[in-house]
């Protein structure tokens, strides 16, 4: 069992570094690691323009590996866990003072297989590899591959938040609100 465990990690270690950097128009692609599924259909992988001084200041544009792909999964899934538990205290709060509201608790809570993912990958002025997620759950055309999507209002349909991949933490998430 060992024999062929070291065997397969070794293919894996192979097949991933023979696909080098991920670029944004790379084939529709799943692979799987801790549970989690990469589907390249739904993320979108855009250059850093040093005019989206907002994104990160001081930082350089850089590419993402599949390995950096599967950490981002790993680490988004995280923070959508840790959002969704309080999100769930607040819609039971709330549903429990007041049942005439009839709330839909999907407007609370997020989940993310009903959403698109657009990444811009920097190293940061301490060296760290960052990227920022933007998530969406509707778009009206397929040029999110490549555009930008950036809407007021939306509710939890549309949020985004920063990874630093090199440490592993997550930070900024920000959902937008109801108009």
């Amino acid at each position: 069992m060992t024999k062929q465990f070291t065997f397969f990690s070794l293919v894996m270690a192979c097949y991933l570094a023979s696909y080098g950097h991920t670029k944004t128009e790379t084939k529709n692609k799943k692979q799987q690691q801790n549970g989690y599924i990469v589907d390249s259909s739904i993320v979108a992988i855009l250059p850093f323009d040093t005019t989206q001084h907002w994104v990160f200041k001081g930082s350089k544009p850089t590419d993402l590996t599949n390995n950096d792909l599967l950490k981002i999964e790993t680490i988004l899934n995280q923070c959508i866990n840790d959002y969704n538990l309080d999100q769930e205290r607040q819609f039971k709060e709330i549903n429990n003072k007041h049942p005439e509201y009839k709330l839909d608790k999907k407007n609370f809570i997020i989940d993310l297989t009903r959403y698109k993912r657009q990444y811009i990958a920097v190293i940061n002025s301490k060296g760290d590899k960052e990227v920022w997620v933007n998530c969406f759950c509707k778009t009206w055309n397929k040029t999110w591959k490549t555009n930008l999507i950036m809407v007021a209002d939306g509710g939890n349909c549309y949020f985004n938040l920063k990874i630093n991949i090199t440490t592993g933490h997550y930070y900024e998430l920000m959902v937008n609100g109801d108009a």
